[in-house]
């Protein structure tokens, strides 16, 4: 894996990391007023890709960007905010919409802005690997979170629920309601890793098992795309038994589908999105379980694991799994009013 323990990040950079000194303590010639307001514009990101500034003066700044704002990458990136603002940084922090090519120009932002790290999640796991050979040669460590690029050569620790699991305790929870199997779409994402390793974890839980998978279709981890598509397999298929989606806003989707059919069709995801826990709670739910992921413990590892490479340490795992759990209808009230975990 890509090591990038620069001479620049000497001790002097490591104790301004770690205690938010200022980066302004040498003495500036005197300027007008002109060309110091002039100087003051040059150094705000621009009003499209602002995202959030978290700024005070001084200290370190950070780059956060991921594939789509979704409460759970809000979530994130506020934990790594919450944590970085603790100790005098900040972050800029900026969806890319869906947009391959718009977080290509995010990342040349950040590397025009100088940012001290990025954290990414990407679009595409492919498609980004222009824009991680970019902050490869401009020497701009990079913590890969929640969904794996394609080339892990090119950043310096990937941060992320055990997805695979994740998809386990999915196929655990199918097997439990449908001990002799039954037909089954899948609502996937291959673009994704994450959604990947779902995906994976699932199909390999309940092989052998008397499933009948009649459909699996790309809904992108959309409200919109799952519950299209799932209005499209309910007509083809009238006796599905269940679903299985790889987040929890393609499940809601599939979800609203059903709802407006009357399919009695199980429904199981994955995220523990606080929208998925409200309908796990209705009594009789056909909303069976999500398995649930942390995004504040996320943030938080990937904000301590850039405080060690920015102290020019080398990680002691490349890969930090952050493990998932099951949210379902027993356990439902432990969780229910706490947003995310």
């Amino acid at each position: 894996m890509k090591k990038k323990f620069l001479a620049v990040l000497s001790c002097g950079l490591a104790a301004t990391f770690l205690f938010g000194c200022s980066n302004n303590a040498s003495q500036k010639p005197e300027t007008t007023a002109a060309q110091t307001e002039a100087a003051e514009e040059s150094q705000k990101p621009s009003e499209e890709n602002a995202g959030t500034d978290t700024a005070s003066e001084g200290g370190m700044t950070f780059g956060v960007t991921y594939w789509i704002e979704s409460d759970f990458f809000k979530t994130v990136a506020d934990s790594i905010t919450k944590a970085a603002e603790a100790e005098g940084n900040k972050t800029v922090v900026v969806d890319a919409q869906q947009d391959s090519t718009k977080q290509l120009q995010v990342v040349e932002d950040f590397i025009a802005q100088d940012v001290d790290a990025v954290f990414l999640n990407p679009v595409d796991k492919d498609a980004i690997e222009p824009a991680l050979q970019k902050l490869d040669e401009a020497g701009i460590p990079v913590v890969n979170f929640d969904s794996a690029v394609g080339n892990l050569d090119l950043v310096d620790a990937y941060v992320a629920t055990d997805n695979i699991q994740a998809g386990k305790l999915c196929g655990e929870a199918m097997l439990k309601d449908f001990p002799d199997g039954g037909k089954i779409a899948v609502l996937n994402y291959p673009a994704n890793s994450a959604c990947v390793d779902r995906e994976k974890g699932f199909l390999e839980t309940i092989e052998g098992k008397g499933f009948e998978i009649v459909e699996t279709f790309d809904a992108e981890g959309t409200v919109e795309k799952g519950q299209n598509i799932t209005s499209d397999i309910l007509q083809a298929h009238p006796d599905l038994d269940a679903i299985f989606s790889i987040n929890d806003q393609a499940g809601m989707g599939a979800y609203a589908a059903c709802m407006t059919s009357g399919a009695d069709v199980a429904i199981y995801g994955v995220d523990g999105a606080p929208e998925a826990k409200q309908v796990i709670a209705k009594e009789g739910s056909i909303y069976r379980m999500t398995a649930a992921q942390s995004p504040i413990k996320i943030g938080t590892q990937c904000y301590e694991t850039v405080k060690e490479i920015l102290a020019g340490q080398e990680p002691e795992q490349f890969q930090i799994d952050v493990p998932a759990f099951t949210i379902d209808s027993e356990n439902i009230a432990e969780y229910l009013n706490a947003g995310w975990q």
